[in-house]
């Protein structure tokens, strides 16, 4: 039974998630974020069963073509081009980003990767610094529990009235979502914006010490990315930039919990 598996990104984490995967599978890595005639001809010649696509889009040059042999396909955030790919009668699809395990794994290696980007860039304890959170999801809840444990004054901010309070039960400061500006007025606390959308004026990034931005593309900047706030980073991928290692065997937890399933359908 044919069980080769391509996994295509330049991702540090896809080396560890080929090593896990090596002993069930015949994994081969294609270092590559473009979708060309060279990745198409090296695909089709090694007829993998399986193919793991990267996180974020590949560039495309050409439209997508996957051998006959392959009928497992792992996507990482959806777009356009692989709509054709992901309605193929004869191929199982799997959003890798929706498994709620990883989501949640991921949050806490997310939160633990902000710690460290913290204490490497600001140079500074977290005890007794006030940080406010932008959205109360996973990454949210996670890098509230830890900063909390760390001795920080948290507040959370958020447009969800049930998730303010739900927050509030634990012990949280809280702050509702239109006043957080407002409110914020001496510049001495750290902003972290968890969510995946466009709603913070650049020129209100002067309210704070320090703009972390952990969301996806595009971040929570509302105005042009060339009037970028000098106190504004979008820090995205922390687990992937200082755990690679667990964050590729989180993937490849994943991969075989799903893997694991689409046998038993059998």
């Amino acid at each position: 039974m044919n069980r080769k598996c391509a996994i295509i990104g330049t991702d540090d984490r896809l080396k560890y998630l080929q090593e896990a995967l090596s002993g069930e599978l015949e994994p081969k890595l294609f270092s590559t974020m473009v979708w060309n005639e060279e990745l198409e001809s090296a695909i089709n010649e090694f007829e993998p069963k399986i193919i793991f696509f990267p996180i974020h889009a590949l560039k495309m040059e050409r439209p997508f073509s996957l051998p006959e042999t392959c009928d497992v396909v792992f996507v990482g955030k959806k777009y356009e081009e692989m709509e054709l790919v992901c309605n193929h009668p004869n191929r199982k699809v799997y959003y890798y980003l929706e498994d709620e395990q990883w989501i949640w794994d991921n949050a806490n290696l997310t939160a633990e990767g902000f710690i460290n980007y913290f204490y490497l860039n600001e140079k500074q304890a977290i005890y007794d610094k006030q940080f406010i959170i932008t959205g109360y999801g996973r990454v949210g809840k996670r890098l509230a529990f830890a900063l909390h444990h760390l001795g920080a004054k948290v507040i959370i901010s958020v447009r969800s009235e049930h998730q303010l309070y739900e927050a509030k039960s634990y012990g949280f400061q809280i702050e509702t979502f239109k006043n957080v500006i407002e409110k914020q007025k001496d510049s001495t606390a750290y902003l972290i914006n968890t969510i995946p959308s466009k709603w913070l004026i650049n020129s209100d990034a002067a309210c704070f010490k320090q703009v972390f931005d952990l969301a996806s593309n595009p971040g929570c900047l509302l105005d042009s990315i060339d009037n970028r706030p000098e106190n504004y980073v979008h820090a995205t991928s922390l687990p992937g930039m200082f755990f690679p290692q667990d964050a590729g065997y989180l993937i490849a937890t994943s991969v075989q919990t799903q893997l694991a399933l689409l046998e038993g359908e059998k």
